[in-house]
């Protein structure tokens, strides 16, 4: 135990505290003044220590908040009290010096001693309620009782006999042994308590023992007539004032209630206590049994009643650990459900379901029918989670597990694997292509709108099917399957299903080669950028687009088609996002610095978009470089600007404040809504290579290819915006969008991407072949 500091404001009167009790002490030993000055000294002199004891708790009661406070007002009644009847008592013996018995001064003793055990209570938090309580007390009330049989034999029979004592005399010299008990109980109970004892606690129980001690030691020298005023005993009664008034002090700086466990000692007093008690009793009451008085009368009654205290307290603990069994066996369930079942959704989790496909494959091979397991991955749901919050996310997880029980075949198993990944198995199957239905019908019931506070947010799902015994030959190999038929659906677009075959197996285990290596690829460097140019009608360079390219010493180049999926499911989109932003704008710098006014065009995904700081990362990406925001081009696409309008036009807004141009690529593709090119600030559309691709050298365009990019190209420019063409490769296609209305194209007729110094080379050799002299820096058109 280590005392905490005192409170600095309160040093003072406790230093003047243990002055005057110290004073006391030495005056009692070494007899100052001589014995007519005994009473007054002692008598005045102890007042002066109550005193100040007065003055302590007064200072702490007005300082004091909240519970604290109400603990001190206790106190501070008690002392109050305690100190009028030491006056009363001063007044009684050193003025009318025949003091009568009993007198108005021990009332204010016995109600000093209440206020005394209440303020205990308080300070010590000593728990009153419970059946855990009740066996404390009944350990406390065990002991006092055997306290007591002790003490009536060796004093308080000898009161409670003495005819020639009036009645009310004998009983008040008797009450105050009882109130020494009460106290002694309470002392006992913060013993007894699974608590180690605090510094205050400490203090204030320690003394209270003096003052008990004190008490029984002056009632027993009452008895015998070897008291007078002036006794040593007088010290143990002043310095129990001394230990008080530093509990109650340091119970001020006591830190917020935390679970301490009791010392070896405390426990083991604890269990041993009553039953010593109830020994120690016996021992007595066997070494008296032959004699017929008072006293061994009481030792008998007292014996008993200590016998059924014990009884009762058997009980009370049989009751309590009934109560402990039945909590510990509700608890062992509740962690047995958690340990198989999902918080959120309430679904079991991966751990249980690799139970059940133990437990299912075992059924299926007795009745010679087959298992599905369907790996449900969630498209989207991330997006959910950065701009609507993760109580939204939460909610739609929920939605989403409901949706699968009640759309999942009878007898199906629903589980949640992790994150947005969920699992059903569904048994009882005749061929292994009855599954696909099934996982239609799960993903057509999660694409409807989810209901979520205040938006109609959507997710899709990729769905990946393995039927046991077709594709694997045991339960182990059923999660691994089903998850690499998934991956499969993800990388041709997401949102359907697909069942497994054995190549996509290949497939699957190069994702997780990715994943593995993917992990750190930014850190160790192996990312780069490559720039692809954008020309003008005349062959002009205006523009590069930044594409990001990944070098790794195993895997060799790895194309974006492959890695760039998987860098979104991990989360790693953002920082490789953020890098790509200002490893462009830094080339773009330096390009303009050496005389190429460049505008580089940067691919944003929806998940860098929906970053709070996203403007930020692009503020700081110009600054940065020393780059104007005209010189950026930031493509996003149709997919992004249909999800939260109101936060992407906050955003884009922004953008374009600085300067920054908007371009959407390949538009035509997805939810094309044409009511957002009119309300947010794009700049430019980017036809898809695929329409581009579609083209007819000879005009002959089946599908209507011609009509796409002519009718893209004529809004755009009713709208005030430009036209990129991409995937440009022959000469024709170059000169067939140029004359559709597109105004720059893209694409390898051009050149392919290429790193910084060779693009940088290539543009010099083009600008050299259109015979234009390598020019300074310009303005980036804008």
């Amino acid at each position: 135990m280590v005392a905490p500091a005192l409170p600095p404001a309160l040093r003072p009167t406790l230093g003047l505290l243990i002055v005057a009790a110290g004073l006391h002490s030495a005056w009692l030993v070494f007899g100052w003044g001589g014995a007519e000055w005994r009473e007054w000294f002692s008598d005045l002199h102890y007042l002066l220590v109550v005193g100040l004891f007065l003055v302590a708790v007064g200072q702490l009661f007005a300082r004091s908040t909240g519970p604290l406070r109400v603990a001190f007002a206790w106190l501070l009644a008690h002392a109050l009290v305690r100190f009028a009847a030491e006056g009363s008592w001063a007044y009684l013996e050193l003025i009318v010096r025949v003091p009568p018995f009993p007198s108005f001064a021990d009332g204010l003793y016995f109600l000093a001693y209440l206020l005394q055990g209440a303020a205990f209570v308080l300070l010590a938090r000593l728990p009153l309620l419970g059946l855990r309580t009740a066996r404390l007390a009944l350990d406390s009330l065990i002991v006092v009782g055997a306290v007591g049989v002790f003490s009536w034999q060796l004093f308080l029979a000898g009161i409670a006999g003495d005819a020639s004592e009036p009645l009310v005399s004998r009983l008040v010299s008797l009450t105050y042994p009882v109130l020494d008990l009460f106290l002694l109980s309470l002392l006992l109970l913060a013993v007894f308590r699974h608590q180690r004892l605090r510094a205050h606690e400490v203090f204030f129980a320690l003394g209270l023992g003096l003052n008990i001690i004190g008490d029984f030691i002056f009632v027993y020298l009452t008895q015998t007539g070897s008291y007078v005023t002036g006794h040593p005993v007088d010290a143990l009664w002043a310095w129990s004032f001394v230990l008080e008034g530093l509990g109650a002090a340091f119970a001020v700086r006591v830190g917020p209630r935390a679970s301490r466990r009791p010392g070896t000692w405390q426990v083991r007093l604890t269990l041993l206590s009553p039953y010593l008690a109830l020994l120690a009793s016996f021992a007595l009451l066997l070494a008296l049994y032959q004699r017929q008085t008072l006293a061994v009368s009481g030792v008998l009654w007292g014996t008993a009643l200590v016998t059924v205290l014990v009884m009762v307290r058997q009980i009370v603990m049989f009751i309590d650990n009934a109560r402990l069994h039945r909590a510990l066996t509700a608890r062992e369930a509740e962690l047995e459900h958690l340990a198989h079942h999902d918080p959120l959704t309430g679904l079991p989790n991966r751990r249980a379901l690799t139970a059940h496909l133990e437990e299912a494959v075992r059924r299926a091979r007795a009745s010679g029918t087959r298992l599905a397991l369907l790996f449900v991955d969630l498209d989207g749901f991330k997006h959910i989670n950065d701009t609507l919050g993760h109580a939204a996310g939460d909610a739609a997880l929920r939605e989403v597990a409901r949706r699968l029980r009640e759309n999942a075949p009878a007898g199906a198993q629903v589980a949640r694997l992790s994150g947005d990944e969920f699992a059903v198995v569904v048994p009882d199957l005749a061929e292994a292509d009855a599954a696909l239905p099934v996982g239609e019908a799960l993903l057509s019931a999660l694409t409807a709108p989810l209901a979520l506070p205040g938006t109609g947010a959507r997710v899709g799902a990729s769905v990946g099917v393995a039927v046991w015994p077709d594709h694997v030959p045991d339960a182990g190999g059923l999660l691994r399957s089903a998850d690499s038929a998934m991956y499969h659906v993800k990388l041709r677009g997401k949102n359907g299903v697909r069942l497994f075959s054995p190549e996509l197996d290949a497939e699957w285990r190069g994702r997780q080669e990715i994943e593995r290596h993917l992990r750190g690829a930014l850190d160790r460097g192996e990312f780069r950028l490559h720039y692809q140019p954008q020309c003008g009608p005349g062959g002009e360079v205006v523009g590069a687009e930044a594409l990001l390219r990944w070098t790794h010493p195993e895997l060799g180049e790895v194309p974006p088609r492959r890695f760039v999926p998987v860098a979104e499911d991990l989360g790693l989109i953002g920082p490789l996002g953020e890098w790509v932003l200002r490893e462009a704008c830094r080339q773009a710098a330096a390009w303009r610095a050496g005389g190429l006014p460049l505008r580089v065009a940067v691919n944003v995904s929806p998940a860098q978009f929906a970053q709070a700081d996203f403007p930020a990362q692009v503020r700081a990406a110009l600054e940065s470089a020393g780059l104007p925001g005209s010189a950026l081009d930031l493509e996003i696409t149709e997919r992004l600007l249909v999800q939260d309008m109101a936060r992407t036009a906050h955003q884009l807004a922004l953008l374009g404040g600085w300067g920054v141009r908007i371009s959407i690529d390949d538009f035509g593709t997805g939810h094309s809504a044409l009511a957002y090119l009119l309300r947010l600030p794009i700049s430019a559309l980017k036809v898809d290579r695929g329409f581009v691709q579609e083209l007819d050298e000879a005009g002959q365009d089946g599908v209507g290819a011609a009509r796409v990019v002519q009718a893209v190209a004529g809004l755009a420019h009713n709208l005030g915006l430009t036209v990129v063409a991409e995937g440009v490769e022959e000469p024709w296609q170059r000169q067939r969008v140029l004359d559709l209305g597109c105004d720059y194209v893209q694409g390898y007729f051009l050149a392919r991407p290429l790193p910084p110094a060779e693009f940088e080379r290539w543009w010099r050799a083009h600008e050299a072949g259109r015979g234009v002299p390598a020019p300074g820096p310009v303005e980036v058109p804008v």
